[in-house]
């Protein structure tokens, strides 16, 4: 017997037709056995995307989408206006994935369909920013340079190395700026190149295993990188190691909270899941269990 009554599969048409053709190949068959009923929708714009989503969850009982971080953005950013949404499951077939590395979805989309089909639903938390919403982080500084300065053709034909690439010509060319947080109803100034607030793990494919940082359990792990100096690139990605203690690091400050206000002297360009459309002054806050995912079963959780 099908485990979903109606599935939805969407996509963007304007993805690369070797990344369609394998979403049609590899996942759908898996889907469609554990479906009584399959719907597949392509569109072609990013509102024709987010109307799409929004008129699926409310009919299907699952809503899988296919795609990277930015089409996973816009289906948050749709379903947080849609009440009781079905939930979603990510079928990644985008360069970083980073949400999908998060909730352990393997990144080989025959592996990924096979374990979503025989997963579980779990309440995941979103971000509230500005009136919007965001999945994954939301940053400042030199993570918006990152996001800009990559080469469409180095990303095409190098995926994930080209992120590591430009956050690294990114770094070398940083300027500190003064930065006013109020966490929780507390204030704090800070300076600093990068302002990260992460719901996830994961950032350009960097995974950062702290037990801290979960996406359900009601909280927001906000990072301060005070220099772009080698020290503070080094203690960065020592974050990748599950043992590293964030209160001993010198040139990173952590903080966690469920309300956090960000202000700075200029306004500053926000990238929001890897989308750069808002800008600072920001208010963000947590929403807990707000989105229903359906990811594949967990020996632990996310830690």
């Amino acid at each position: 017997m099908p485990k979903f009554n109606r599935s939805v599969l969407l996509y963007n048409g304007n993805a690369g037709q070797s990344t369609v053709d394998s979403v049609l190949r590899l996942a759908v068959p898996h889907i469609a056995q554990a479906s009584h009923s399959l719907e597949i929708i392509q569109t072609a714009s990013p509102e024709e995307f987010e109307s799409s989503c929004q008129t699926a969850a409310h009919d299907a009982d699952i809503l899988f989408i296919a795609g990277g971080d930015g089409t996973v953005h816009s289906a948050v950013r749709a379903l947080a206006n849609v009440s009781n949404p079905a939930p979603m499951a990510i079928l990644p077939s985008g360069t970083a994935n980073d949400f999908a590395r998060t909730l352990n979805i393997p990144l080989d989309l025959d592996l990924a369909a096979r374990e979503l089909i025989n997963g579980e639903v779990k309440k995941i938390d979103t971000g509230k920013i500005n009136g919007g919403s965001f999945l994954n982080f939301a940053g400042i500084g030199v993570i918006t340079d990152a996001s800009s300065n990559i080469d469409p053709l180095l990303k095409e034909r190098y995926g994930k190395i080209s992120y590591f690439m430009s956050a690294l010509q990114s770094m070398r060319q940083a300027t500190p700026f003064s930065v006013e947080l109020k966490i929780d109803g507390i204030s704090y100034l800070e300076e600093g190149v990068l302002v990260l607030v992460m719901n996830g793990k994961s950032i350009g494919t960097h995974n950062f295993p702290l037990a801290t940082i979960d996406p359900a359990d009601g909280l927001l792990d906000l990072f301060v990188i005070q220099t772009s100096s080698l020290a503070a690139i080094r203690e960065w990605f020592s974050l990748a190691q599950p043992e590293v203690m964030t209160e001993e690091l010198e040139h990173i400050t952590h903080y966690q909270g469920k309300s956090i206000s960000i202000s700075t002297e200029e306004k500053l360009d926000v990238d929001t899941d890897g989308e750069i459309y808002l800008k600072t002054p920001l208010d963000i806050e947590i929403q807990p269990g707000s989105l229903k995912m359906l990811i594949p079963k967990q020996l632990e959780d996310f830690v």
